[in-house]
């Protein structure tokens, strides 16, 4: 019996740990996440969003995502491996939302993006090259 202790106790580690990886995309989807914060890291800079219900996004189950970009609708498709996020999107509405508006950055952020973390109800979308992350807050099951 004190023989086999070891290999139970190593076997119940690799279950938790598998089950805590797939919880964490779980985690991520049909989800609304509300964009709260930028940190960028050349230059230097952290900047709160404003109206933040303004800029949502959801993980669809189907490998596709909706994402509220101020007075505009995106929509399009992302991959996940392990940690590794990538977005691709698509169709968009193109209106003017005013000068205000973070409609182009968050965009061209999203493309950018190539990992995330979640940290309690905080997703963390980590952008390439080191250049900073997108910070969300969960707002509730889409």
């Amino acid at each position: 019996m004190m023989k086999r202790f070891p290999l139970i106790i190593s076997l119940l580690l690799i279950v938790s740990f598998l089950a805590a990886c797939g919880g964490n995309s779980n985690a991520l989807l049909e989800t609304n996440w509300e964009w709260t914060a930028l940190i960028e890291t050349m230059p230097a800079a952290q900047s709160v969003v404003p109206d933040p219900e303004n800029y949502t996004l959801v993980f669809n189950q189907d490998g596709t995502f909706n994402a509220k970009v101020d007075c505009n609708q995106v929509s399009g498709s992302y991959e996940i491996d392990g940690d590794k996020l990538s977005l691709m999107p698509g169709p968009s509405t193109m209106a003017e939302c005013g000068p205000e508006s973070l409609y182009d950055l968050f965009l061209a952020y999203l493309i950018l993006i190539d990992s995330y973390a979640i940290d309690d109800e905080m997703l963390i979308l980590k952008l390439g090259d080191g250049a900073g992350e997108m910070q969300f807050q969960n707002a509730g099951s889409q």
